[in-house]
């Protein structure tokens, strides 16, 4: 047996100063991509912006953000609020209340569904969207 080969091992967990380096590029370069996202969000420029009802897969209504306003749906079934150019579902008879606990949207994309009762609001723009798409 070679006794020399246990004297020499390898450590290859030592972090070494390219690796910190590259870990700090990365972590600058992500942080970099959500900021200009998140100031693209909030410096889109101001458009007409409707709201699109569906209703088992067939369009039920148009809204305009622009109006405050409460509208009933699916004959009192839902209540829909749009309050300084946002919109929520204020109140739903649907059992676990998930379109009621998403709250506001206002972005071009967003979209509230309403699993039992086959409801889709949408908020869509006549304008190409600066964002296509909004994960939360």
């Amino acid at each position: 047996m070679n006794t020399n080969a246990s004297k020499h091992k390898v450590d290859i967990y030592k972090i070494t100063f390219i690796d910190v380096i590259v870990i700090v590029c990365i972590l600058l370069l992500s942080s970099a991509i959500i900021l200009k996202t998140k100031i693209g969000l909030i410096w889109q420029p101001e458009k007409d912006t409707k709201a699109s009802v569906y209703h088992d897969g067939k369009l039920h209504k148009h809204l305009k953000l622009a109006e405050d306003q409460e509208i009933i749906l699916l004959n009192g079934k839902m209540v829909v609020e749009i309050k300084d150019k946002k919109l929520r579902v204020k109140k739903s008879e649907c059992p676990r209340q998930v379109c009621v606990n998403i709250g506001w949207i206002q972005h071009t994309g967003e979209a509230i569904i309403c699993v039992p009762f086959k409801t889709l609001i949408e908020i869509k723009s006549a304008e190409a969207p600066v964002v296509d798409a909004v994960v939360f």
